[in-house]
């Protein structure tokens, strides 16, 4: 299908609204729940007037609730939240459920990092794009879906920085369908 957007594409116009629209259900609550639970305060506090306003309480009300009461509606209202604050719920969601897929790439790529979370010098110029782009390869044979919305994040993050994923991430379609 010549008009589908390509995952680059997609991830290069809409940034964490793509991913978001990758994502599954489930995904999408573990990331919804995973931000509930581990964001500081100040980074919170946007997604709690959000819900505040949705749930019709005092933000006050809705600070206290368990994620597990209010995933559904913090999903529900993903979309319309700024960009920022939904890469916060992409952030989280690596974070919490999948730092052992997070270090086996970065091991690939030989970049330091403690439990999935980079640890680079100063003056890190950029990552051995070949390395990048086998690593990403080789993830996303071994990992399909879960692999595409972990790498389509890392374009969202920092492009420049992971550039070298952009022709893996154009051999798939927006939804994670093969080209």
């Amino acid at each position: 299908m010549a008009d589908q957007l390509t995952l680059m594409e997609a991830v290069d116009q809409r940034g964490p609204y793509a991913v978001w629209d990758l994502m599954t259900e489930d995904e999408q609550k573990a990331a919804a729940t995973a931000f509930w639970n581990g964001a500081d305060r100040e980074s919170r506090a946007a997604l709690e007037m959000a819900l505040a306003k949705d749930l019709k309480f005092r933000q006050q009300s809705v600070r206290q609730l368990p994620a597990e009461k209010v995933a559904a509606r913090l999903v529900r209202i993903a979309e319309g939240l700024p960009d920022t604050v939904l890469f916060q719920y992409l952030f989280h969601l690596h974070m919490s459920d999948r730092r052992p897929l997070m270090g086996g790439f970065l091991d690939a790529v030989g970049l330091p990092h403690e439990d999935g979370a980079l640890d680079l010098p100063e003056d890190f110029e950029g990552p051995d794009t070949g390395k990048v782009e086998k690593a990403a390869r080789e993830l996303v044979a071994a990992k399909g879906h879960d692999a595409l919305v972990y790498l389509s994040t890392l374009a969202v993050a920092d492009g420049e920085f992971w550039e070298a994923l952009e022709p893996v991430l154009k051999e798939y379609n927006a939804d994670g369908s093969a080209v």
